[in-house]
């Protein structure tokens, strides 16, 4: 199964580069690694996030999706930070406490966003709602930064437009709640993939495969995002 899993991955990819190559291209040829996405895996270390029904835990599913994300965006031409690369949280050695790891992890990831000012910010998490039946996407975005928007209905479309036809939710701003979104100033969103309280998004979000075709919809979004403003740019030139 392994093999086959992965040899549907690498169809994936090469299609992915097939539809996409000559936007890819531009971006690398044009302004090659220019560019930089921050893709953030949400959680991490002691801090799982939320729960699934069947106990599958959010932080691992972020983590499944910001990589798929990374390797696509890289495949594209952009320079891509991660915030976490494995399971562990990014804390300071002092903080001691799972209070203050997580209170030094934040911190540590809003760090990454400040040292990057001429970047986008992309958060990948997981929604949990009371009611087991709500389902799909719904992005997120700061109000700091008047790109925001902009970049969150280019993902919410894509994702839409490609996997979700069903899905009429609307971005939306996020508030103290979402603290880097909160605190942030370059263009940035959080995207809630999917509920991991409704089974049917908790069993796509746990497919490989599914997570391949997410993130290629997220990065196509980016890479929507980054066209219009290259077509504003010149209009206004």
């Amino acid at each position: 199964m392994a093999v086959i899993l992965v040899f549907i991955i690498l169809l994936i990819i090469f299609a992915i580069y097939a539809k996409y190559k000559n936007d890819a291209i531009g971006v690398f040829t044009q302004n090659p690694l220019k560019q930089t996405v921050i893709v953030d895996a949400g959680h991490g270390g002691a801090d799982g996030g939320a729960i699934g029904v069947d106990g599958t835990i959010e932080k691992e599913i972020n983590l499944q999706i910001a990589n798929k994300l990374r390797c696509i965006l890289q495949l594209y031409g952009y320079n891509v930070i991660m915030t976490r690369d494995d399971d562990d949280s990014i804390h300071d050695e002092s903080a001691k406490t799972i209070r203050q790891k997580k209170v030094s992890d934040i911190h540590n990831r809003e760090k990454i966003i400040i040292e990057n000012p001429d970047a986008v910010f992309i958060s990948i998490h997981q929604n949990k709602y009371s009611d087991a039946s709500v389902h799909g996407t719904q992005v997120f975005y700061s109000k700091n930064n008047p790109l925001s928007p902009s970049l969150a209905q280019n993902v919410q479309n894509s994702i839409v437009d490609n996997l979700q036809k069903d899905n009429y939710k609307k971005i939306k701003k996020s508030g103290t709640e979402i603290y880097l979104l909160y605190h942030s100033q370059i263009p940035s969103i959080m995207v809630e993939c999917g509920f991991v309280s409704n089974s049917n998004d908790l069993s796509d979000l746990k497919d490989g495969e599914y997570q391949l075709k997410l993130a290629e919809s997220i990065a196509d979004g980016i890479l929507n995002y980054y066209k219009e403003q290259d077509e504003n740019n010149g209009s206004k030139g």
